[in-house]
């Protein structure tokens, strides 16, 4: 009986583990955007910006639940560009701004969807609450500019 409990205990762990790698795989390769890199790329396109930090707990919820699905969804979408702009590593454009002043973010996380250098929509914090709002109000301004 020891045993079986031990063997059950090791399985969990190894489980758990592999879960939380998996994590954080997923949120490592979500696309990585600065104020420098987005003053050079083409402004006709839609692009979804979520500003984000290390510290912002529910920076990282979002990061493993809602911009995942958003990006599988709209992965045919050539027109349609997803980034994750971490306010800690954020490299100013080479005018010295940088698009969270830009784009008036104010806390994190915040979602922003541009056309043509214009936030068209904009939503701060995330929560098990607030997250099918968000992600609806994404959805309706992608479709409406794409």
């Amino acid at each position: 009986m020891k045993k079986l409990v031990l063997t059950v205990l090791a399985a969990a762990g190894v489980f758990f583990s592999a879960q939380a790698v998996l994590a954080q795989q997923q949120a490592a390769a979500l696309p990585v955007l600065t104020s420098k890199a987005y003053a050079s790329m083409k402004k006709d396109d839609v692009y979804v910006v979520m500003f984000s930090a290390a510290y912002c707990g529910p920076c990282r919820v979002a990061k493993k639940e809602l911009f995942p699905a958003l990006i599988e969804k709209y992965r045919q979408d050539a027109n349609v560009h997803f980034f994750v702009l971490d306010v800690e590593k954020d490299v100013p454009a080479a005018d010295g701004t940088y698009l969270k002043d830009k784009w008036g973010v104010e806390g994190l996380p915040t979602f922003a969807v541009v056309y043509n250098d214009t936030v068209m929509y904009a939503a701060r914090g995330y929560s098990a609450k607030t997250a099918p709002g968000i992600r609806q109000n994404i959805e309706n301004k992608v479709n409406a500019l794409k």
